[in-house]
C-alpha cells in the first residue's frame, strides 16, 4: 500500500465523502453493547492464528472469555489490528481493555450519545500509531473518570482534562524528550514528551473516560518549518485542539498554519489516524517499518474558508543568545514608524513550532523591537508576498 498520489487523492476524496455522509446519516441511539456474532468472532479468531503464530493460545483465551456484549468490538479489533499486536498482545491486556471501554459508556452522561462507529474506531483502541503497546485504560480510567464523570458532553470533558491532566501526570512538553513517537507511559516516566507523545498521551486519557479521539498530524507545513501533531475529539463532529495547550477548541496557536496545508504532496496534506483499516497510510515519519497505521485524508477540514485579507504571517521568536533557548520577551513590530501589532514569544515549554504571529502586509518593511527583561533589540526586516515569513531574533550575538 502506498501513499497517496494526485489522482488518488480524487478518489479518496470521494470515498471520504460519501463515509462522511454515511457517518452523518448515523442515529445516535445505536446501541454500543450489542452481542456479536459467536460464530462469526470465532472465525475470525480461526483467520488470524497463523499470522498470530505463537501467541495462538491467547487468541482461544480471547474466544472463550469475552463477554457477549463485547464480542462486536473484539472482533472490531481483531480484523483490524496489525501484525506485531495479533502475535504479542496478550488475552488479558485485550479483556481488559474492552471491559473498560464499554463499561465507561455507561458511566458518562453522553455515553449513549456516541455512534456505534465512532466508539469502535476512537475510544475502543488501545493505541494510536507504532507506540509502545501500553495497559493504559484501566489505570486511566480510575484516575480521570472523577474529573469528568460530572460533565455533560466530550467538548467540556476534554477541555478539563487539557487543563489538569499535565500537572497531574507531571509531564511537560520539550524537544529534549528521550523520542518522538514515546506511549503514554514512556512521558510520563520521563517527564518530557513532544507534541506527538503529548497528544497520545491526551488521547488515551480521553478514550480511557469515553470521549472519541484520534491523532492528527501533518508530515510538513506548506512553509516547511517543520512537522506537527495533535489531536481531534468527536462531540457532534470533529474538534481540533493541541495538547498542552489552554485555548477552546478549534482556536489554536497552529491553525492559521493549517490552513494553508494542501493535498498537492502528500508531505502536505493533513492525515487523522484510523485504527480501523483505509486506503491510506500515515506517513511513518519516526519509523520506516511502520506501514501498519492507518489513516484518512482530512486535509479539506482544515484548509477550506480561508480569508486571507491581502495579509501575509510574520513568525517571530526570541532567543537568549544564539543556539540558546527560547524566551519570553514582549514584541512590537512597527510599519513607517507605527504601531502594527504587539504580542509576546513562547518559550521552551511550548511547542517549538509556536511562534509569536502577526498579521502584515506583503512586501513591506516592518521594524521588529523585542524587550527581554528591559533589554531591547531590533531588527528590520523586508518582506516579500510569502505567505509564511520568520524572523529568529537573539539578544546576545
Amino acid at each position: 500500500m502506498k501513499l497517496h498520489s494526485t489522482d488518488f487523492l480524487k478518489s479518496k476524496i470521494a470515498l471520504m465523502a460519501l463515509v462522511f455522509l454515511t457517518f452523518a446519516c448515523a442515529t445516535s441511539d445505536q446501541n454500543i453493547s450489542n452481542s456479536g456474532d459467536g460464530s462469526r468472532i470465532n472465525k475470525v479468531i480461526d483467520s488470524v492464528k497463523d499470522i498470530a503464530a505463537g501467541n495462538k493460545s491467547e487468541m482461544d483465551l480471547l474466544a472463550k472469555n469475552c463477554p457477549e456484549n463485547q464480542k462486536e468490538g473484539l472482533q472490531f479489533l481483531i480484523e483490524n489490528m496489525p501484525e506485531r499486536d495479533l502475535k504479542n498482545l496478550s488475552a488479558d491486556f485485550l479483556l481488559q481493555n474492552l471491559n473498560y471501554a464499554y463499561k465507561v459508556m455507561d458511566e458518562v452522561k453522553w455515553g449513549k450519545r456516541i455512534p456505534k462507529e465512532i466508539f469502535l474506531n476512537y475510544i475502543l483502541p488501545y493505541a494510536n500509531l507504532h507506540e509502545r503497546r501500553d495497559n493504559w485504560r484501566k489505570d486511566f480510567y480510575d484516575q480521570f473518570l472523577p474529573l469528568v464523570k460530572n460533565l455533560e458532553t466530550p467538548s467540556e470533558a476534554t477541555l478539563l482534562l487539557n487543563d489538569k491532566l499535565w500537572d497531574i501526570v507531571n509531564v511537560r512538553y520539550s524537544t529534549k524528550r528521550p523520542k518522538a513517537d514515546q506511549s503514554p507511559y514512556e512521558s510520563i516516566d520521563a517527564g518530557l514528551a513532544s507534541c506527538t507523545g503529548l497528544s497520545i498521551l491526551l488521547i488515551d486519557v480521553c478514550r480511557a473516560v469515553g470521549i472519541p479521539a484520534r491523532f492528527v498530524g501533518v508530515p510538513l507545513w506548506k512553509d516547511h518549518s517543520g512537522n506537527h501533531s495533535w489531536l481531534e475529539i468527536w462531540d457532534n463532529g470533529w474538534h481540533y485542539l493541541g495538547a498542552f495547550e489552554k485555548s477552546p477548541l478549534n482556536e489554536t496557536w497552529f491553525g492559521e498554519r493549517a490552513k494553508t496545508s494542501d493535498d498537492s504532496n502528500w508531505k502536505y496534506s493533513i492525515y487523522a489516524n484510523s485504527f480501523k483499516k483505509t486506503d491510506v497510510i500515515f506517513p511513518p515519519l519516526f519509523d520506516s517499518t511502520a506501514t501498519y497505521v492507518y489513516a484518512e485524508i482530512v486535509t479539506d477540514r482544515y484548509s477550506t474558508n480561508v480569508n486571507d485579507e491581502g495579509k501575509i504571517n510574520l513568525a517571530v521568536r526570541l532567543f537568549d543568545k544564539p543556539n540558546g533557548k527560547r524566551v519570553i520577551g514582549d514584541v512590537t513590530i512597527k510599519k513607517n514608524g507605527e504601531i502594527i501589532g504587539s504580542g509576546k514569544t513562547k518559550d521552551e515549554k511550548r511547542d517549538y513550532n509556536d511562534f509569536l504571529i502577526f498579521n502584515v502586509d506583503p512586501n513591506s518593511e516592518v521594524e521588529i523591537i523585542a524587550d527581554f527583561n528591559g533589554k531591547i533589540k531590533t531588527e528590520k526586516m523586508k518582506l516579500n508576498d510569502s505567505k509564511y515569513q520568520f524572523i529568529n531574533i537573539t539578544l546576545n550575538n
